[in-house]
């Protein structure tokens, strides 16, 4: 389990460039078997984009999700969800909703944007590179339930 980190701590790694904040999370998350997400009274949150393009973010801690708990979000609180119900639900359940993942948004509003198999696949490959036995079928079998 992550220590907390100093609110300074916090904002030099939003500052991050998306593509390091996404490998930030890949590992975080891969390590403590959870991911975070935020919730108010409304349900999960969620948000469109111009194109109606759907995308839910996701943190890799509960420091993080709660800085973003802000704006339209202020009623909201970090809900964390173990990782092999972040795979095994949530992602197979977006692609075949069609929506997108928000990898680590930032309070500018940057983020990596994922599809879910694809993230799906990075964490697996992560795990294995950490040498972590994730519960999960590989992703094609997952996907059709075969």
């Amino acid at each position: 389990m992550s220590t907390l980190r100093s609110a300074d701590a916090i904002t030099r790694i939003f500052e991050l460039s998306t593509a390091e904040r996404y490998d930030i999370f890949l590992t975080e998350v891969t390590e403590n078997a959870q991911v975070w997400t935020l919730k108010g009274e409304g349900g999960f949150v969620s948000f469109s984009d111009d194109e109606g393009l759907d995308y839910f973010p996701f943190w890799s801690a509960a420091e993080f999700a709660n800085t973003l708990a802000n704006d339209d979000w202020s009623d909201c609180q970090p809900e964390p969800l173990p990782l092999t119900v972040f795979m095994e639900r949530w992602l197979i359940g977006m692609a075949d909703d069609d929506r997108l993942v928000a990898v680590f948004p930032a309070l500018d509003g940057s983020c990596m944007v994922s599809d879910p198999l694809s993230l799906r696949d990075d964490l697996i490959a992560t795990a294995q590179q950490l040498n972590l036995d994730l519960v999960t079928h590989n992703s094609k079998d997952a996907h059709t339930g075969q």
